[in-house]
Protein backbone atom coordinates (compact mmCIF):
# COMPACT_ATOMS: atom_id res chain seq x y z
CA UNK A 1 0.00 0.00 0.00
CA UNK A 2 2.84 2.41 0.79
CA UNK A 3 4.32 1.96 -2.70
CA UNK A 4 0.92 2.67 -4.27
CA UNK A 5 0.57 5.81 -2.15
CA UNK A 6 4.06 7.07 -3.05
CA UNK A 7 3.46 6.31 -6.74
CA UNK A 8 0.26 8.36 -6.65
CA UNK A 9 1.98 11.29 -4.97
CA UNK A 10 5.04 11.30 -7.25
CA UNK A 11 2.85 11.16 -10.36
CA UNK A 12 0.44 13.95 -9.47
CA UNK A 13 -0.80 15.23 -12.84
CA UNK A 14 0.49 18.77 -12.29
CA UNK A 15 3.93 17.49 -11.22
CA UNK A 16 4.07 15.64 -14.52
CA UNK A 17 2.86 18.71 -16.43
CA UNK A 18 5.61 20.76 -14.80
CA UNK A 19 8.20 18.11 -15.63
CA UNK A 20 6.98 17.94 -19.25
CA UNK A 21 7.34 21.72 -19.48
CA UNK A 22 10.91 21.52 -18.21
CA UNK A 23 11.67 18.74 -20.68
CA UNK A 24 10.20 20.83 -23.51
CA UNK A 25 12.85 23.48 -22.79
CA UNK A 26 15.46 21.04 -24.10
CA UNK A 27 13.62 20.11 -27.30
CA UNK A 28 13.98 21.65 -30.74
CA UNK A 29 10.37 22.92 -30.62
CA UNK A 30 11.53 26.15 -28.98
CA UNK A 31 14.36 26.88 -31.42
CA UNK A 32 14.19 30.50 -32.50
CA UNK A 33 12.25 31.57 -29.40
CA UNK A 34 13.33 32.79 -25.99
CA UNK A 35 13.34 29.40 -24.23
CA UNK A 36 13.27 30.63 -20.66
CA UNK A 37 10.47 33.13 -21.26
CA UNK A 38 8.17 30.75 -23.12
CA UNK A 39 9.13 27.76 -21.00
CA UNK A 40 8.45 29.90 -17.93
CA UNK A 41 5.00 30.87 -19.21
CA UNK A 42 4.16 27.23 -19.90
CA UNK A 43 5.50 26.06 -16.54
CA UNK A 44 3.62 28.80 -14.73
CA UNK A 45 0.17 28.15 -16.20
CA UNK A 46 0.42 24.40 -16.79
CA UNK A 47 2.05 23.32 -13.55
CA UNK A 48 3.11 25.91 -10.99
CA UNK A 49 -0.16 27.85 -10.62
CA UNK A 50 -2.31 24.67 -10.51
CA UNK A 51 0.01 23.14 -7.89
CA UNK A 52 0.03 26.35 -5.85
CA UNK A 53 -3.77 26.49 -6.03
CA UNK A 54 -4.03 22.87 -4.92
CA UNK A 55 -1.64 23.33 -2.00
CA UNK A 56 -3.32 26.58 -0.96
CA UNK A 57 -6.69 24.81 -1.09
CA UNK A 58 -5.33 22.01 1.11
CA UNK A 59 -3.79 24.47 3.57
CA UNK A 60 -6.97 26.56 3.91
CA UNK A 61 -9.27 23.54 4.04
CA UNK A 62 -11.07 24.39 0.79
CA UNK A 63 -9.68 21.12 -0.60
CA UNK A 64 -10.31 18.26 1.82
CA UNK A 65 -8.03 15.67 0.28
CA UNK A 66 -5.40 15.82 -2.44
CA UNK A 67 -7.18 13.10 -4.46
CA UNK A 68 -10.53 14.90 -4.61
CA UNK A 69 -12.17 11.62 -3.61
CA UNK A 70 -15.57 13.31 -3.90
CA UNK A 71 -15.72 14.20 -7.61
CA UNK A 72 -18.18 17.05 -6.97
CA UNK A 73 -15.47 18.94 -5.12
CA UNK A 74 -13.24 18.89 -8.21
CA UNK A 75 -15.39 21.33 -10.21
CA UNK A 76 -14.20 24.66 -8.70
CA UNK A 77 -10.57 23.52 -8.94
CA UNK A 78 -11.00 22.48 -12.59
CA UNK A 79 -12.56 25.86 -13.41
CA UNK A 80 -9.62 27.71 -11.87
CA UNK A 81 -7.14 25.55 -13.80
CA UNK A 82 -9.02 26.17 -17.05
CA UNK A 83 -8.75 29.90 -16.36
CA UNK A 84 -4.95 29.64 -15.97
CA UNK A 85 -4.68 27.70 -19.22
CA UNK A 86 -6.90 30.20 -21.04
CA UNK A 87 -4.72 33.11 -19.88
CA UNK A 88 -1.62 31.20 -21.05
CA UNK A 89 -3.16 30.48 -24.46
CA UNK A 90 -4.19 34.12 -24.90
CA UNK A 91 -0.65 35.25 -24.00
CA UNK A 92 0.93 32.76 -26.42
CA UNK A 93 -1.40 33.89 -29.20
CA UNK A 94 -1.17 37.63 -28.49
CA UNK A 95 2.64 37.61 -28.22
CA UNK A 96 3.11 35.33 -31.27
CA UNK A 97 4.66 32.64 -29.12
CA UNK A 98 5.84 29.23 -30.23
CA UNK A 99 3.15 27.13 -31.89
CA UNK A 100 3.96 24.24 -29.52
CA UNK A 101 3.04 26.36 -26.48
CA UNK A 102 -0.24 27.48 -28.01
CA UNK A 103 -1.03 23.93 -29.18
CA UNK A 104 -0.34 22.44 -25.76
CA UNK A 105 -2.52 25.02 -24.02
CA UNK A 106 -5.37 24.64 -26.53
CA UNK A 107 -5.24 20.88 -26.05
CA UNK A 108 -5.17 21.36 -22.28
CA UNK A 109 -8.27 23.56 -22.55
CA UNK A 110 -10.10 21.00 -24.71
CA UNK A 111 -9.19 18.02 -22.53
CA UNK A 112 -9.73 20.02 -19.32
CA UNK A 113 -13.19 21.04 -20.53
CA UNK A 114 -13.96 17.39 -21.29
CA UNK A 115 -12.84 16.45 -17.77
CA UNK A 116 -15.08 19.20 -16.37
CA UNK A 117 -18.14 17.86 -18.21
CA UNK A 118 -17.34 14.22 -17.39
CA UNK A 119 -16.78 15.20 -13.77
CA UNK A 120 -20.36 16.45 -13.50
CA UNK A 121 -21.61 12.88 -13.96
CA UNK A 122 -18.73 10.53 -13.34
CA UNK A 123 -15.22 10.37 -11.89
CA UNK A 124 -12.34 9.95 -14.35
CA UNK A 125 -8.76 9.24 -13.34
CA UNK A 126 -6.73 12.40 -13.76
CA UNK A 127 -3.64 10.43 -12.75
CA UNK A 128 -3.88 8.03 -15.70
CA UNK A 129 -4.86 10.95 -17.94
CA UNK A 130 -1.79 12.88 -16.78
CA UNK A 131 0.73 10.06 -17.01
CA UNK A 132 -0.53 8.99 -20.44
CA UNK A 133 -0.31 12.53 -21.74
CA UNK A 134 3.15 12.91 -20.18
CA UNK A 135 4.50 9.67 -21.68
CA UNK A 136 3.13 10.38 -25.17
CA UNK A 137 4.16 14.05 -25.29
CA UNK A 138 7.70 13.47 -23.99
CA UNK A 139 8.14 10.78 -26.62
CA UNK A 140 6.72 13.08 -29.29
CA UNK A 141 9.22 15.79 -28.28
CA UNK A 142 12.17 13.39 -28.59
CA UNK A 143 11.29 10.93 -31.34
CA UNK A 144 10.14 8.05 -29.13
CA UNK A 145 13.52 7.64 -27.46
CA UNK A 146 11.72 7.22 -24.14
CA UNK A 147 9.13 4.63 -25.20
CA UNK A 148 9.62 2.87 -21.88
CA UNK A 149 7.70 5.72 -20.17
CA UNK A 150 4.57 3.88 -21.35
CA UNK A 151 5.24 1.43 -18.49
CA UNK A 152 4.46 4.26 -16.05
CA UNK A 153 0.84 4.25 -17.25
CA UNK A 154 0.41 0.71 -15.94
CA UNK A 155 2.20 1.45 -12.68
CA UNK A 156 0.08 4.55 -12.00
CA UNK A 157 -3.14 2.73 -12.91
CA UNK A 158 -2.18 -0.08 -10.54
CA UNK A 159 -1.46 2.39 -7.71
CA UNK A 160 -4.80 4.17 -8.13
CA UNK A 161 -6.67 0.85 -8.26
CA UNK A 162 -4.87 -0.56 -5.20
CA UNK A 163 -5.66 2.64 -3.26
CA UNK A 164 -9.33 2.15 -4.29
CA UNK A 165 -9.46 5.63 -5.77
CA UNK A 166 -10.83 4.46 -9.14
CA UNK A 167 -12.56 1.64 -10.92
CA UNK A 168 -10.96 -0.06 -13.90
CA UNK A 169 -13.33 1.90 -16.17
CA UNK A 170 -12.26 5.23 -14.68
CA UNK A 171 -8.60 4.31 -15.12
CA UNK A 172 -9.10 3.26 -18.74
CA UNK A 173 -11.11 6.41 -19.47
CA UNK A 174 -8.19 8.51 -18.17
CA UNK A 175 -5.78 6.64 -20.45
CA UNK A 176 -8.12 7.11 -23.42
CA UNK A 177 -8.47 10.84 -22.78
CA UNK A 178 -4.67 11.13 -22.50
CA UNK A 179 -4.28 9.32 -25.82
CA UNK A 180 -6.88 11.68 -27.31
CA UNK A 181 -4.81 14.66 -26.11
CA UNK A 182 -1.81 13.27 -27.98
CA UNK A 183 -3.96 12.61 -31.05
CA UNK A 184 -5.13 16.23 -30.98
CA UNK A 185 -1.51 17.33 -30.80
CA UNK A 186 -0.67 15.30 -33.90
CA UNK A 187 -3.69 16.75 -35.68
CA UNK A 188 -2.88 20.39 -34.79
Amino acid sequence: MRIAYLTSRITEPFYLATLAGIILLFSSYLNGYHRLFWGGILLLVLGILPLATLFLGLKTGKVEDIDFTDRRKRTPFILIILFYWLIGAILAWALSGPAIILDILIIALIIGSAVLVINLYWKISNHTLGVTTFAFFVNQFFGWQYWWLIILIHIVAWSRWVKKKHTIGQLIAGVCLGALAWGLFLWL
